[in-house]
């Protein structure tokens, strides 16, 4: 039986990866070719267009009600389960308006193995004997 010590070490280390995966996306342009640096840089540079500015509308409370969710998670808060869900979608939605994004092999990597992880916590969390945690309690006394 997976136990609420398995749960909290992946809901740390998918933290943890997403981390990576940010200062990654930051950092790791300059491991790409100088003439996708080139490309990066341009489009740092040009304004945000509408379509931008919705999806930052849209990614921002995403990420914000992931964190939630996850420090929920970590404490078996019952809404943290579906809130986690509802963020995992949101932003599985949200992926296929974004325009091309470039970023070296080992961000990938990183980000592949956060969605490996955000997928075992799903299981757990839902096809599990840990799903128990986040319901309400049975009454021992039925009416």
């Amino acid at each position: 039986m997976p136990s609420k010590r398995l749960l909290r070490i992946l809901i740390i280390a998918d933290f943890i990866l997403v981390a990576l995966s940010i200062v990654g996306a930051l950092v790791g342009e300059s491991s790409l070719p100088e003439s996708l640096r080139a490309y990066e840089q341009a489009r740092s540079e040009a304004d945000l267009t509408v379509k931008e500015w919705v999806l930052v509308g849209v990614s921002a409370p995403l990420l914000i009600a992931w964190l939630v969710s996850s420090f929920g998670l970590f404490f078996f808060w019952r809404p943290a389960r579906a809130m986690y869900l509802v963020t995992v979608v949101g932003s599985l939605a949200v992926t296929p308006f974004t325009d091309v994004y470039i970023t070296a092999g080992w961000v990938e990597a990183i980000e592949g193995v956060s969605l490996i992880v955000t997928g075992i916590v799903l299981a757990l969390i839902y096809a599990s004997p840990l799903k128990d945690l986040f319901e309400k309690p049975k009454n021992a006394v039925n009416p």
